[in-house]
């Protein structure tokens, strides 16, 4: 099996951008993610705008890898963020991640459904699970996704494995949330443990997100 070569986008190109959104994008469209499905409406032309802010986000307040098996590939993207950084967090970073361009396409549903229904569900959840504020304090997986050509090749285990090492370093603990059953089991097997379970309902049907913690 071919090296890999795992990277931070510490100043990444436009284009870089791009192929990192480009990447998720794909993943979170095989198979398809109810959770995407119930923000956009169904209307998955709109995923890229998501990506494209998260990833920009990443790069401005987070960090992101990328893994792939030559020097400029992009295969595999984790977006992470550190103790005391929160993606999107405020008006200014979700301007200058680009979250506009997202949130101007979308209908008066899905607005609601995201800012009045679901986003108090998950802070409370959260917080029930893991504490207040110890996402905040901890490494957040935000993003994670290999493009399907290239799954099971052992990429994203490699972008975790990037974070987990400055995570020990530091003293703090690695948070995720997922809403794919088969991906509940890959993270236990990378030693993540679950800490609690809630469920939603959008117009991808019903949503069951789970928090997995490590150590």
């Amino acid at each position: 099996m071919a090296e890999i070569i795992v990277r931070k986008l510490s100043d990444p190109t436009e284009d870089e951008i791009e192929q990192a959104a480009a990447v998720l994008n794909e993943a979170f469209l095989n198979p398809p993610d109810p959770f995407f499905h119930s923000l956009t409406g169904g209307n998955r032309e709109l995923d890229i705008y998501i990506h494209r802010a998260h990833v920009r986000s990443g790069v401005l307040d987070g960090e992101v890898w990328v893994a792939g098996f030559g020097p400029t590939d992009i295969c595999a993207v984790a977006v992470w963020f550190g103790p005391g950084a929160d993606v999107l967090a405020t008006d200014e970073k979700r301007a200058a991640a680009g979250l506009g361009q997202f949130q101007s396409r979308l209908g008066p549903e899905q607005r609601k459904w995201r800012s009045e229904y679901f986003l108090p569900r998950y802070d409370e959840a959260i917080a029930s699970f893991i504490g207040q504020d110890t996402s905040l304090n901890s490494w957040h997986l935000d993003l994670l996704g290999t493009d399907p050509k290239h799954q099971r090749k052992g990429l994203s285990s490699a972008l975790i494995r990037a974070v987990e090492s400055k995570a020990a370093a530091e003293g703090v603990m690695m948070v995720l949330e997922t809403t794919n059953d088969p991906n509940v089991a890959y993270y236990q097997k990378l030693g993540f443990v679950v800490r609690g379970t809630f469920s939603v309902v959008g117009s991808g049907g019903d949503i069951t997100l789970t928090s997995l913690t490590k150590p």
